[in-house]
């Protein structure tokens, strides 16, 4: 990582002249956002500049779409909304196509998707894969976007099917980092509806491509990933060396959101194990990040967990502070799950103070929410439930189709094989009967020179020409054609009907690559008059001069 970032220094460096360091400056920040945000955003920047003062609108535009990148990347939402809106305004004021918007539109959508706004989330996905309705290509993050989007709506299967379809492209358009991207999602899918041998798998698979491609950013999201996968599985001691990994890994990339969410996990790992004071401190950096950055479901969250520290220290009046601060803030951003843990958190604090009645009164509201969480927990359980079911049934059907499109290309593949070998056969035939008619034409040569008085000669190179001139061998060559080319010889006759029976042989022949000096032997002419067919056979085709006659009657020959 490191050698790659101090390449593109070098390479920025050397460009001096402002067009040559704009191109790479634009450059640069595009190859290096998710492993270097803070560099790239600073290239970005100062291609920003160098665009503005050229006025240059169009590269102030794409410096704009790699300033809202990197500012994504860092989890500053705020401003990457605000660059990539201005990416899209000078756009448009550009009259761009839809293409050059596309990929702004794709990272505005990731950054209302991280801003709980779903439905202008959507908007942007859906003009991005508009953009690129001609680039599946660049389709790939849109769908997996998309994907994501219905996951936060718990529409697995539909979640699914977008990674799905993203990974199909990728099965054209291979991409090492696009792909590990794609797994990392359809496995979040099956953890969220507790398939977790099956997430693991393919957390697994997504890692082992970011380690391929370098990618660190996607590197750390799989890695916390597989760290709440162990914890769900009660390895705690699993989850707690890929937290740290992740940590370490967010920490080199500049990726906040991951640090907070981090350093919350392995905090709720400490106290569970009864480390107070590491939990504390773990509660706090995330809290301290979570807040900068504005992730209100971490905030709520390390403060609760702050909390349950002080009121494992001992320190009730602090714990208390941290927890009714946790309640009005989750109360606010709206996550009730937080807010049932925070009551009966203050419910035992309270009652550690010897404040019962207060202790009390977040009791009964912690059994009235918990009850309620219960029945959604259930309705969640029926929804992840049938999911499941439909995920399998989908999973069933895609392997079906996969063993029935492997089948049919087997087939495919055994039936090119033998036409090619049929073809072979028919092409030996030819160049068989070819020097049948040879040794004739020579033989009877031979003998009208040395028998010229002979009567009986005459008998026998009477019968010589007749078995040279029979249309039987020709009627078996035909047959064995038209069993291998069926229906050529109706077709080329049909659609060309001003071609004569002759043309029409030389057609064939022509198609099987025979030579102009072999088609004569074999149909008894002069190769002259071959050559002449085969002018006509062009013309009468409405053949170019550079097109090739043989290629023209080969794909003839296979069009169904």
């Amino acid at each position: 990582m490191k050698l790659e970032l101090e390449q593109a220094r070098q390479e920025i460096a050397q460009a001096a002249l402002d067009d040559a360091r704009l191109a790479v400056l634009l450059a640069k920040s595009l190859e290096l956002y998710r492993n270097h945000p803070l560099e790239a955003r600073k290239w970005a920047e100062e291609a920003r500049k160098i665009a503005k003062k050229a006025k240059r609108v169009e590269d102030e535009a794409r410096a704009y779409v790699r300033l809202g990148s990197a500012s994504f990347q860092i989890s500053e939402f705020d401003r990457a909304e605000k660059e990539l809106k201005n990416a899209l305004s000078l756009f448009e004021n550009l009259g761009s196509t839809s293409k050059k918007r596309g990929g702004a539109h794709l990272c505005l959508g990731l950054v209302f998707q991280k801003k709980g706004d779903g439905k202008s989330a959507l908007a942007n996905f859906e003009a991005a894969l508009s953009s690129f309705k001609d680039d599946p290509s660049r389709q790939v993050g849109t769908l997996t976007a998309m994907g994501n989007l219905a996951l936060d709506k718990a529409d697995y299967p539909q979640a699914l099917e977008y990674q799905y379809q993203a990974l199909a492209i990728l099965d054209v358009h291979e991409s090492i980092l696009e792909r590990s991207i794609v797994l990392s999602n359809i496995a979040l899918i099956y953890q969220y509806v507790h398939d977790l041998s099956r997430a693991a798998y393919f957390f697994e698979r997504s890692a082992v491509l970011n380690k391929e491609a370098g990618d660190l950013a996607g590197l750390v999201t799989v890695t916390y990933n597989l760290g709440g996968l162990a914890q769900m599985n009660g390895d705690l001691a699993s989850a707690r060396g890929y937290y740290e990994e992740a940590l370490e890994l967010a920490q080199r990339v500049g990726r906040q959101d991951t640090e907070a969410y981090v350093s919350d996990s392995i905090g709720l790992i400490e106290i569970e194990a009864g480390r107070f004071s590491a939990a504390k401190k773990l509660f706090g950096r995330a809290q301290t990040i979570s807040s900068s950055i504005n992730l209100k479901s971490i905030q709520c969250s390390s403060l609760l967990g702050l909390g349950k520290a002080e009121l494992g220290l001992g320190n009730s009046a602090k714990g208390i502070l941290h927890l009714r601060e946790a309640l009005r803030m989750s109360e606010e951003a709206d996550l009730p799950e937080i807010v049932c843990e925070v009551c009966n958190a203050l419910a035992k604090g309270y009652e550690g103070s010897g404040k019962l009645k207060d202790a009390i009164r977040y009791f009964n509201r912690f059994i009235e929410l918990n009850a309620t969480l219960h029945n959604q927990q259930q309705q969640r359980a029926l929804v992840e439930l049938q999911a499941r079911i439909e995920i399998g049934k989908a999973d069933r059907e895609r392997e079906r189709m996969e063993h029935l499109v492997k089948d049919a290309t087997e087939r495919a593949e055994i039936l090119r094989t033998e036409t090619q070998r049929q073809s072979q056969q028919l092409t030996a035939l030819a160049l068989q009967l070819v020097e049948k008619n040879e040794f004739l034409g020579t033989l009877r040569e031979e003998l009208e020179s040395s028998l010229k008085n002979s009567r009986g000669s005459r008998g026998i190179v009477e019968r010589i020409d007749t078995h040279i001139h029979s249309d039987r061998d020709w009627e078996t060559f035909e047959h064995q054609f038209n069993q291998i080319h069926r229906d050529f010889l109706i077709k080329l006759s049909t659609t060309y009907p001003s071609l004569t029976p002759t043309e029409v042989k030389i057609a064939v022949l022509i198609k099987l690559n025979l030579t102009s000096k072999e088609i004569a032997n074999l149909l008894c002419l002069s190769a002259r008059t071959v050559e002449n067919h085969r002018q006509s056979v062009r013309r009468k085709l409405k053949l170019r001069a550079d097109d090739n006659l043989v290629s023209f009657l080969t794909s003839f020959g296979e069009a169904r």
